[in-house]
């Protein structure tokens, strides 16, 4: 796994997200990883397939076929569906940069699973703030057992369905995009 600081957890030295092994089963019953690459794992899952198409049209994808680790924050079709004309926008190539940002800001350095990051709540006791390869932080909280992700700006999603896990990285599903909009993309 790439070392790369974390500041926000290792303040935490909460060894669990900085030492996970991504062959180790999740307790929360996410899918073992398969010997995929992130950007393959997420290619063959139907629900996020928008996601998929906006990491190949911005070149972010490449990034996820490396031997970088990554978590990445993956907003469902339907997130994206749920932006209207906003969304649409959003995958016209012509939107690339615009596109790329906002992805940016969905991916955290390191292999973290919702269970690595559920854990991560619960020691800290409330909240935990990551920091985005776009260099904006993002924070997550816990209520029963949904994980809520919070934007500066914000904006905020939810885990939703099964982690997909890959030799490089996890995708973790969410039910919204972590950007707020106001009316123009």
């Amino acid at each position: 796994m790439a070392k790369r600081p974390l500041a926000a957890l290792a303040a935490l030295s909460l060894l669990a997200l900085g030492a996970c092994d991504s062959s180790d089963a999740s307790p929360s019953g996410d899918a073992a990883p398969t010997k995929d690459t992130l950007a393959e794992a997420i290619s063959d899952d139907s629900s996020l397939s928008t996601i998929s198409g906006a990491l190949s049209q911005t070149g972010l994808a490449q990034v996820f076929d490396g031997v970088g680790s990554y978590t990445l924050l993956a907003p469902n079709n339907d997130a994206f569906d749920g932006l209207g004309d906003i969304g649409d926008d959003l995958r016209d190539p012509a939107q690339k940069a615009a596109m790329a940002a906002i992805l940016r800001d969905h991916v955290l350095p390191g292999y973290m699973t919702p269970a690595d990051i559920a854990s991560a709540v619960e020691a800290k006791g409330g909240s935990v703030d990551v920091e985005t390869m776009g260099n904006h932080k993002l924070t997550f909280s816990k209520s029963g057992k949904t994980i809520k992700v919070t934007g500066e700006d914000g904006s905020s999603a939810l885990f939703t369905g099964d982690a997909v896990r890959a030799s490089n990285g996890v995708a973790i599903p969410l039910d919204g995009v972590l950007k707020k909009f106001d009316g123009e993309s």
